[in-house]
Formats: C-alpha cells, sequence, structure tokens
C-alpha cells in the first residue's frame, strides 16, 4: 500500500523575517513549511489560552 503525502503550504519569508529568525535563533531561513494540519492547527487552535505568548 503506498503512503500518501500530506500537502504541504511553503511560505516565503521576507528579509525583515528571515533577520528575526536569524537573531533569535542563530539560524538562517528562506521559508518555512506546515503541513494543512499543521496550518489549521495555528490557524484555528482547537482551544483558547488567553495566557498564551502570541509573539
Amino acid at each position: 500500500m503506498a503512503s500518501q503525502k500530506k500537502p504541504t503550504v511553503r511560505i516565503e519569508l521576507t528579509e525583515e523575517q528571515r533577520k528575526k529568525i536569524r537573531q533569535a535563533t542563530g539560524k538562517d531561513a528562506a521559508a518555512i513549511e506546515f503541513s494543512a494540519e499543521e496550518l489549521e492547527d495555528r490557524i484555528a487552535p482547537s482551544s483558547f489560552n488567553p495566557d498564551a505568548d502570541l509573539a
């Protein structure tokens, strides 16, 4: 049985976003990729936590 590849969403980062990631992590990133499920969880989490750090 062949495994199905989940669709992914790729978001290209701006130079400013790349700089922020480099400053925060010390790593370079040109884009971020999420599965459709991961992206949905980030956009519309199943529970609301008002104390969550959104930054």
